[in-house]
């Protein structure tokens, strides 16, 4: 494989080959028009995460949609991405999918693409020109699916996953704050052993947070993989060519660790089962000492108010820069076409062409002008001002707070974050510095034929058991043919290398 490989791939994660042409979709609708017809209804469902929503005049941000639009929006919210993907399926199942639709997984999106319950955007692509002025050029390209466009993306967040360590038990115990794996390692011991907080009691975890920790312990050992939901397979580029990471040694080297942290007892016993809100309540109730996520769950204010309510005296740091075996520093990986959601518009009101017009007003206006501040911001001269082309708070920007689960069509990532969260511009800085190693899994298109999600749980739960000493390293290469072949997923890892060849060849 050749370095024109590398090159055409980084080229094609940054452009779109779709071309943009045609009138504008923006134009609002009328006062004359909106006294003359009902509210359109519309629905849209995607992950809140438990975000607290408002109701009545109390929600400023769908009253204004409705009113610029003449429209009826209805978010339907789910606390997880694995609550999102068993509803819509559900929902699926009754033919009673919502108008605009959020994925949590692209393997599911293309599953309904190829099951005709998405619309086909691609005669649609010039109406939504301010969706992609908003986004980029990716937006659409990013979202295709056997050539065709069946929705859209947003561009993704900044929030890496990083260690944070309770600084003020490293300085009970007079301990530096780890800048190695190794010292990690050596600073959970210590928080198990050395009662960090003061009780005189031995009722300290190490260090917890959900499987997403393993993923981290890969991407030290210079390898991308762990438990994912995402892709059955993790593709990088290594020394000028694409690999599959299960099959490099590398793989065997971070699982071999992950068996000594696991036999030293460093980990939370129950950081396998854990969902992440639980491994923060731990964390924050002074039960662990180190977890592994990003600075949006533990350093917005309301996140420190939790952990300080709980301690007063408690204090969280980030590790920067820290390194695995061999000086490695990538914090863990990021696909070149990576996304903060993919999206799609249910089929079946492309036979109501009234909605469907509604639905392209609606993701035009939010994406850029006032309708963008609205999702970003809250409500002009309450939520925040525009001082010399800058957006500044106001002391009443927290109201606004929920907002971000209108911007179904992005937002201006880094400028947004540092807006909205001012105190906290080191952390959001920090997060778009930290090394990661990039893959390509989410150019792969599912052959036909291939039951992705089979070969996702099969490969998740034997993972687990090799973490976990409950299986010998001897037996991966048993483990690695099976899955190629019970699984298939050789058949997948075949055509992922035909696409990266026809992609590489497109490019040229």
């Amino acid at each position: 494989m050749t370095k024109g490989w590398k090159a055409s791939l980084i080229v094609l994660a940054m452009i779109a080959s779709t071309s943009l042409a045609g009138c504008s979709g923006s134009n609002k609708t009328t006062g004359e028009d909106q006294q003359s017809s009902k509210p359109i209804p519309i629905e849209a469902m995607e992950v809140g995460y438990g975000t607290p929503m408002p109701e009545g005049e109390g929600d400023f941000v769908k009253n204004g949609l409705d009113e610029a639009l003449n429209i009826d929006l209805t978010l339907t919210l789910t606390g997880s991405g694995d609550e999102l993907s068993e509803k819509l399926n559900v929902r699926a199942a009754s033919n009673d999918l919502p108008d605009i639709i959020q994925f949590s997984s692209k393997v599911q999106y293309q599953e309904y693409a190829r099951k005709g319950l998405l619309l086909d955007l691609t005669p649609h692509i010039n109406k939504l020109d301010k969706l992609q002025e908003g986004i980029g050029d990716a937006t659409f390209e990013r979202a295709k699916v056997d050539g065709k466009v069946y929705g859209w993306t947003k561009n993704p967040s900044s929030s890496v996953n990083v260690i944070w360590v309770r600084k003020d038990w490293l300085d009970a115990l007079q301990m530096p704050v780890p800048t190695t794996l190794d010292e990690v390692v050596e600073t959970a011991k210590a928080f198990i052993e050395k009662d960090p907080d003061g009780n005189g009691k031995k009722d300290t975890i190490g260090i917890t947070g959900d499987v997403g920790f393993f993923s981290l312990i890969h991407a030290l050992h210079g390898v991308s993989g762990g438990i994912s939901q995402g892709s059955p397979a993790d593709f990088y580029m290594k020394e000028d060519s694409i690999v599959s990471g299960l099959n490099e040694p590398e793989t065997r080297e971070a699982i071999a660790y992950i068996q000594q942290m696991t036999s030293a007892g460093v980990l939370d016993p129950e950081l396998a089962s854990n969902k992440l809100n639980t491994a923060l309540d731990k964390a924050f109730q002074g039960k662990a000492g180190i977890i592994y996520t990003d600075w949006t769950r533990i350093m917005k204010d309301e996140e420190m108010a939790k952990w300080k309510d709980a301690n007063p005296n408690a204090e969280w740091t980030y590790v920067k820069g820290l390194t695995g075996p061999g000086g490695l520093d990538t914090a863990g990986a990021k696909d070149a076409a990576s996304n903060a959601g993919i999206f799609g518009i249910n089929k079946a009101i492309g036979q109501d062409q009234a909605k469907l017009d509604k639905v392209f007003e609606l993701l035009n206006y939010i994406a850029v002008g006032e309708g963008s501040l609205l999702v970003q911001f809250g409500e002009e001269n309450i939520h925040f001002k525009q001082e010399n082309g800058k957006v500044v708070l106001t002391d009443k920007a927290g109201e606004a707070a929920f907002s971000w689960v209108y911007q179904l069509a992005g937002r201006p990532e880094r400028e947004y974050l540092s807006t909205k969260f001012p105190k906290q511009v080191e952390h959001i800085e920090n997060a778009f510095e930290v090394p990661v190693l990039i893959t390509y899994n989410d150019y792969i298109e599912l052959p036909q034929g291939f039951n992705s999600a089979d070969a996702i749980r099969y490969r998740n739960e034997e993972l687990l058991k090799f973490y976990y000493g409950k299986e010998d390293l001897g037996q991966f290469d048993t483990f690695l043919n099976k899955l190629d072949t019970t699984f298939n997923l050789k058949l997948y890892k075949d055509e992922a290398m035909k696409q990266f060849k026809e992609l590489a060849i497109t490019m040229e």
